[in-house]
């Protein structure tokens, strides 16, 4: 093969998609064997087709373009930058694309751009970019590239292409009057396909130059040259799932079997084979390479050995157990090793055998299988046995814009009459057939190969549902008995929730006669009687639900480990059971012959889909039946292999079930259906990941030895020693005592891979029997714990944990428990071993269940009120106004309208302002801020008000003001009258801060002299802490009767008395879910307010399970996302109410708010540095109200003085200690403006007005103030040449730790956060902590000291160090914050987790007084690929934007130092 010496952008793309050093390599220097020579170099019809797509997206796009009058064509010849702008200046248009655009890409530039990175220069073709998007401004031409993608996606290898036709293009096109925009784009088509939705400029996905300059340029000009110019034989490869296509494939096949490649292994992706040879490496260096004689082994057979080796194994896993740990999951192996256990790894003996592997049991067969190896492992997911299987094939043309040219092909067996028909056509013909099985009432399970397969067959279905192209009934049965949603929903779980729900809705006191008949007509129950006859049925009903929940539904969960899948995905099960000896990857052809020589009639995609392409519908059928055979002959050999080899019992744990289309769908309207699935889904989902963890035995589980019994201060606790795994200590932020784990001894019986009877008894523990109940049990709920497994009863304890805390001796961590259980004493032992896992608790799912479907209920009677004659679909509900029409709540009405409010209002705001003037310092509490002043003139002037409260600028406090602001402005306007006020959220501290700031602002009201008090006295302020028991408001007077509490306590309030809510005060609204807002909001008033407060930048609510991104409304997030992310909150934005021009600029609303959302802007927690930064990501800047104080700089310097070397502190090395206090120094250095040299200087620098910080503070701002610290952490060994994780984590612990004695030696009375977004880094920071003592001489040791009361006994727990994750530090602040996002390179797949932009956020702006981040150069500069996620990127450009402003110090840890 001739050598090509040059790369084109499409080369670029292909490489980045491959990730394959091997391909660019062959390709630029002509090298290796490419498929040609063995006549496989046509494409296939599958690759066309996908071409056909790509080109076809273009021709429309184009199209679409140019009937815009937005397309200039030019000449498709290489053009000089001369002639491309008189074409522009010829056009007399301001913004238009430009098509066919070719150019050589600038050598002399680029060749400069090699020679800075030492590199030799490449030589690359014909550049020819699809649209160059052109705005004419001025005498100025601004450009960006746009390259046109028909994937659903932007992919890194969109982002390589457009990355370098912008580079080049940049010097190309001179400045002036060529201007770059600094970013270019990937056109995506419409979401529901271009062939019925036309392209959109909103398609188009945009992506910083600058985010991408730093990946790409290292990848372009020194790590290609490097690959390209290397010897073939050091080339690195890995031959993979991706390779399929490549024109080197079938080379790398041969080389990777030949060679004993970890691509002999099936469907090991790159990152998995990164993973297995870091442990390879780790395992051939230092102490752990045990080779004599250094001869290397392949690495199928160093895999075998390394596993078979026990004690280097071990060794390996607690020195690095992350690497481990992913190597367990690659290799299959068991999770828990015991001591002694002989292991080996089925995927690695497959691959390296290659001959028939017979397990034990299957040695008396009268035949021999075939070369396949059992992965020991349980499985819930596919059924042993069916009385029927339903085998469905689809195929689908990938150049189609849409999927409704796919066809479908469906067989059950025992033999039925196969369907075979199109898109069209499916949803009627599936129903038949699942009426017909339904009615046979025997065992059914639908197979479908692959996910894709699954996919498309799911979408068909909500396709019909959603287009009503089948009939209704037809949509139904298939949904019913198909959808992966609904079917989990139905028979076995749904009787639980929903009797729960409507026990729940009938407890609410009285019910009209209309609404009991809407809920009958609901149930499917006859709709005529009286009251009392209706109540009783609906009663009856319940009480059937109930009983089948408790019995044959019970009965049901028992026999069912988990829930089986009403579609099995049989490729992914194969994947999951069976090790086949398969190099690279396998699909169905090549599984089917390899499981079952003798019957190979099993058709590849290429036969079926050219069948297809051609119209042979005769071929097409039979290769179709053909391949739905070959699917039915490998479940039959998955099950004749998957069982134990020393039991004989099938790994399948569960059987088909009887198929059925029934579910109850009890809500009508759109939204509220929606939300009430996802709250059903939310429980489903929790169940599922319970279920996988216990069916292998809760791998991850903490284990603990049992050392003996104390007493606590709430009776008799259990003290254990933490062995293994982390427990968390448990928030003081709860009402109860949850006993949320199940405590079971860890015995070797338990481990993955044993049948029958030997079961984790976790595995039967019924959590939804239980998750509502109140532990301890009292005898009347202690009848649920008695239907639980007789196992369950004898072997679990349920437990709560109290305490987590280091023994006397600092050695070990210790945890006590309290425990309930059938019989605690006998199955605790000491000396024994017991993990702690969790159980799903869950009070709230069946109170949002019925506050949904009672608001459900209102909806539909207001519908049929109102009829047709009333526009908008909510019909005035309040709750379906805040999610469909937020602006349809509009201004205040009555005798005064909104100027009258907003004028009554400023009056008081002049009255406070003026005898703050005179120098009453009370009343200066009493004044509003600018935009805290609009915030409130917003909600006087509002039913809805939006506050947007970033950190630190006084949410709470804004709000607690406008309260107590609205109430005197009613009492003025109308005189006294009732009014009831709900204030609440998540979290008891949240409610906490809202009572105590409106307490204290009501104090300060009172301390005033000559003011009319009157109205403040009837304001009645409570904390809800236990609703059902709280006493109802009194009837009549005219009070004002404010309620606190968490939406769960009042939603048990208001059930006990009939309330009706004139105020709802909702604070911390973003971490508030949607559906839990329906708890509270069901009781406002028809005319009543509601006050929403939070902080959208900040982390919502965790979900469980993963929802669509709906078109118009955000309803799967928190109740702030709701508001500011769907399209129907667009008028909610524009929607102002301006008063009268008299009233001037401070009351001009209009003017100076996102409409109903107002920002707060003056931040009280932020120095200005800090606060500035912060405020990138909103919408407006922030206004300072505080400066540094001199004092840190001063602070800070006394650590010059200081001699480590006299009386070095023990437990952290002075080699992490010495230039963690150089950096500090130097901070303090910086602040004096004096000279230092071990900062680098940030690129942006501090741009805050001077005039902001005027007022902000009575120390004179005479130093620099420094609020941004970056340390970029290195960490090394010279025991390996890449650090792992855990390794990394103990260095950036120490690096924590150092700063931690620091700063608290210096800034003793300030107090510290070290936050973590990962709780392994916690730990390691903890025990870092833990092992300082102080040498002194002083009376204490403050490190030991504060941090030994990082205990829950101990009240002044948080008052000083505080190390925590992310999210349980939402919501607190501290003077200094230590952030630690740092990764080494060897393990960056968690990048997308801590780029995520809120997580960021929520950490840096806990500081007041300086944030000190550490990160690593895997995480400041990641590879490209972590970009092509949109949300990724923003919190890549957020870390990015801190950098440029932090003063940034490099450390450089050697970890073997810290052992």
């Amino acid at each position: 093969m001739s050598p090509k010496q040059s790369l084109t952008a499409t080369n670029l793309a292909v490489y980045q998609h491959l990730s394959c050093d091997l391909y660019i390599h062959n390709v630029y220097n002509g090298t290796g064997i490419s498929n040609s020579s063995n006549g496989t170099s046509s494409p296939s019809e599958l690759s066309k087709a996908q071409y056909q797509r790509g080109l076809d997206w273009e021709g429309i796009l184009y199209s679409w373009l140019d009937r815009s009058d937005l397309l200039l064509k030019v000449p498709a010849i290489p053009l000089e930058a001369s002639t491309l702008l008189e074409n522009i200046l010829a056009d007399g248009r301001k913004h238009f694309y430009i098509t066919g655009l070719t150019f050589w890409p600038p050598k002399h530039a680029l060749e400069k751009k090699f020679r800075q990175m030492g590199s030799e220069p490449l030589t690359f073709g014909l550049a020819k970019p699809d649209l160059l998007e052109i705005i004419r401004i001025g005498d100025e031409v601004q450009w960006r590239v746009i390259d046109a993608k028909a994937s659903k996606h932007v992919k890194p290898s969109h982002h390589i292409q457009i990355y370098f036709y912008t580079l080049c293009l940049n010097h190309l096109l001179r400045q002036p009057p060529f201007h770059w925009s600094n970013s270019a784009g990937v056109w995506l088509p419409p979401n529901d396909g271009f062939d019925v939705a036309s392209p959109s400029i909103d398609d188009i996905k945009t992506i910083s130059m600058s985010l991408l300059a730093p990946p790409l340029d290292t990848l372009l000009f020194r790590d290609l040259p490097r690959v390209i110019t290397s010897p073939f034989d050091e080339i690195k490869w890995h031959y993979n799932p991706l390779c399929r296509g490549c024109r080197y494939e079938t080379d790398c096949r041969t080389r990777a079997e030949k060679q004993g490649e970890l691509g002999s292994m099936p469907n090991i992706s790159i990152d998995d084979a990164r993973a297995l040879k870091d442990l390879l490496r780790i395992s051939r260096t230092g102490s752990f390479n045990s080779n004599a004689s250094n001869d290397r082994l392949t690495d199928i057979e160093d895999l075998h050995e390394l596993v078979r080796n026990q004690t280097k194994f071990s060794r390996l896993s607690k020195s690095s157990p992350t690497i481990v740990k992913k190597t367990k999951q690659i290799l299959s192996l068991p999770k828990k090793i015991r001591a002694h256990q002989e292991i080996e790894s089925p995927i690695v003996e497959a691959a390296r055998t290659k001959s028939i592997q017979v397990c034990p049991n299957e040695l008396n067969n009268a035949h021999i299988l075939t070369s396949s190896k059992v992965i020991p492992r349980r499985n819930y997911t596919c059924p042993s046995r069916e009385d029927t299987a339903v085998m469905i094939s689809i195929v689908d043309d990938p150049s189609s814009p849409s999927s409704k040219q796919s066809r479908f092909h469906v067989s059950a067996y025992p033999k039925k009459t196969p369907i075979s028909c199109s898109a069209t056509d499916i949803v009627s013909n599936l129903a038949n057939l699942i009426r017909l099985l339904e009615a046979e009432k025997t065992t059914t399970q639908f197979y479908v190969w692959s996910s894709t397969e699954q996919t498309l067959l799911q979408t068909h279905i909500i396709h019909a549902a959603l287009t009503s192209s089948a009939s209704n009934d037809d949509v139904r049965v298939c949904i019913g008995a198909l959808a992966q949603g609904a079917s989990l929903l139905q028979t076995t779980f749904q009787p639980i929730l929903l009797s729960g729900a409507l026990l729940t809705f009938l407890g609410k006191g009285k019910r009209t006669k209309a609404e009991y008949k809407v809920c009958l007509q609901r149930m499917g129950l006859p709709t005529d009687g009286t009251v009392e006859v209706l109540r009783k049925r609906i009663e009856s009903e319940i009480k059937r639900l109930q009983e089948q929940s408790g019995t044959a539904a019970h009965h049901e969960r028992r026999k069912e480990l988990g829930q089986l899948p009403r579609v099995v995905v049989l490729k992914k099960e194969i994947e999951r059971q069976l090790a086949l000896p398969i190099p690279g990857y396998w699909d169905l052809p090549e599984c089917a012959a390899t499981l079952n020589k003798t019957r190979n009639l099993c058709p590849t995609d290429e036969q079926v889909f050219t069948a297809y392409k051609h119209a042979d519908m005769e071929t097409l059928e039979y290769l179709l039946t053909c391949r739905n055979a070959s699917m039915f002959v490998v479940l039959k050999e998955l099950r004749k292999r998957a069982v134990s080899a020393f039991s004989g019992a099938s790994f399948l744990v569960n059987e088909a079930k009887v198929l059925s289309t029934q579910f109850m769908d009890i809500c009508k309207e759109p939204h509220i259906r929606k939300l009430f699935f996802m709250q059903q889904f939310e429980v489903l989902a929790k169940l599922t990941e319970l279920w996988q963890s216990r069916i292998d035995s809760c791998p991850e589980a903490p284990t603990l030895e049992f050392i003996g019994v104390t007493q606590g201060r709430n009776g008799i606790e259990y003290s254990f020693r933490l062995i293994s795994g982390t427990v968390d200590v448990p928030s003081s932020d709860k009402e109860y005592a949850f006993f949320d784990k199940l405590l079971v001894e860890d015995t070797p019986s338990d481990e993955e891979g044993g049948g029958g009877d030997n079961l984790p008894v976790e595995v039967l523990f019924d959590d939804l029997g239980v998750s509502g109940l109140l532990f301890p049990l009292n005898r009347y709920t202690k009848l649920h714990w008695e239907k639980q497994h007789a196992r369950v009863q004898q072997e679990i304890l349920v437990a709560d944990v109290r305490n987590v805390y280091m023994d006397a001796e600092r050695q070990h961590t210790m945890v006590t428990v309290r425990t309930w259980g059938t019989t605690n004493k006998s199955i605790l032992k000491q000396g024994s071993v017991y993990r702690l896992s969790p159980r799903l608790v869950d009070f709230n799912t069946t109170k949002i269940l019925s506050a949904l479907f009672e608001i459900d209920l209102t909806w539909e009677s207001e519908k049929e009120y109102y009829g047709e004659e009333e526009d908008d679909t909510h019909y005035g509900v309040p709750f379906l106004q805040l999610i469909i029409d937020p602006a349809s709540f509009g201004g205040v009405s009555g005798s005064a309208d909104a100027k009258q409010y907003v004028k009554t209002e400023g009056d008081i705001q002049k009255l406070f302002r003026d005898l703050k003037g005179l120098g009453n310092e009370k009343a200066g509490s009493l004044v509003l801020k600018a935009s805290q002043h609009r915030a409130t003139q917003r909600i006087l002037s509002n039913r809805l008000s939006v506050i947007w409260g970033p950190p630190g600028t006084g949410k709470t406090y804004t709000i607690s003001l406008s309260l107590l602001r609205l109430i005197e402005v009613e009492r003025r306007l109308y005189g006294p009258r009732p009014k009831i006020v709900f204030i609440t959220a998540i979290t008891h501290a949240a409610i906490e801060a809202c009572r105590t700031k409106l307490l204290r602002l009501m104090d300060a009201y009172r301390s005033i002299e000559n003011l009319p008090r009157q109205w403040l006295e009837q304001v009645k302020v409570e904390v809800v802490t236990k609703g059902s028991d709280h006493p109802a408001p009194p009837k009549g007077g005219t009070s004002v009767h404010v309620y606190a509490g968490t939406i769960y306590q009042l939603y048990n309030f208001t059930k006990k008395h009939k309330i009706d809510v004139d105020l709802i005060i909702v604070d911390e609204a973003g971490q508030i879910s949607l559906g839990s807002l329906s708890l509270v909001l069901r009781c406002l008033t028809l005319e009543g307010r509601i006050i929403i407060a939070g902080d959208s930048e900040q982390l919502a609510p965790i979900l469980s399970a993963q929802y669509p991104l709906l078109k118009t409304h955000a309803l799967f997030g928190s109740v702030l996302d709701s508001l500011m992310f769907s399209r129907s909150s667009a008028r909610l934005k524009d929607k102002t109410i301006s008063p009268s021009s008299s009233m001037g600029d401070e009351y001009d609303l209009a003017a100076s708010s996102q409409g109903t959302i107002v920002q707060l802007t003056e931040n009280f927690r932020l120095n200005p540095d800090l606060g500035e930064f912060v405020s990138t990501i909103y919408s407006r800047q922030f206004k300072p109200q505080k400066v540094q104080a001199r004092q840190l700089a001063a602070a800070l310097g006394t650590l010059a003085i200081e001699d480590l070397h006299a009386s070095p502190p023990l437990g952290i090395p002075l080699s992490v200690l010495e230039p963690v206090q150089s950096f500090l120094i130097a901070l303090s250095d910086v602040m004096y403006k004096q000279p230092q040299t071990v900062l680098v200087a940030p690129e942006v620098h501090s741009v805050t007005p001077e005039n902001l910080l005027t007022g902000t503070s009575e120390v004179a701002v005479t130093h620099r103030p420094v609020s941004l610290a970056l340390i970029q952490l290195k960490t090394s060994s010279l025991r390996t040449l890449q650090v792992g994780y855990e390794m990394h984590v103990h260095g950036e612990a120490a690096v924590a730790a150092a700063l931690v004695m620091s700063l608290h030696r210096c800034c003793p009375d300030d107090n510290i956060f070290v936050a973590t977004p990962h709780r392994i880094q916690r730990e390691a920071v903890k025990s870092a902590l833990s092992k300082i003592k102080m040498n002194d001489q002083r009376p204490e040791a403050p490190i030991e000291n504060m941090f030994s009361r990082l205990s829950i006994d101990d009240a002044s727990s948080r008052s000083k160090i505080t190390v925590d994750t992310i999210e349980r530090l939402q919501g607190s602040e501290a003077s200094f914050v230590i952030c630690l996002f740092s990764l080494p390179r060897a393990s960056t797949t968690d990048l997308g987790f801590l780029l995520e932009r809120r997580r960021l956020n929520v950490a840096i702006s806990r500081a007041k007084t300086l944030c000190i981040l550490i990160s690593s150069e895997a995480v400041l500069c990641p590879s490209v690929k972590v970009l092509a996620n949109e949300e990724t990127a923003k919190g890549y450009a957020f870390l990015k934007a801190y950098e440029q402003r932090a003063w940034s110090y490099s450390l450089n840890v050697n970890v073997d130092t810290l052992t």
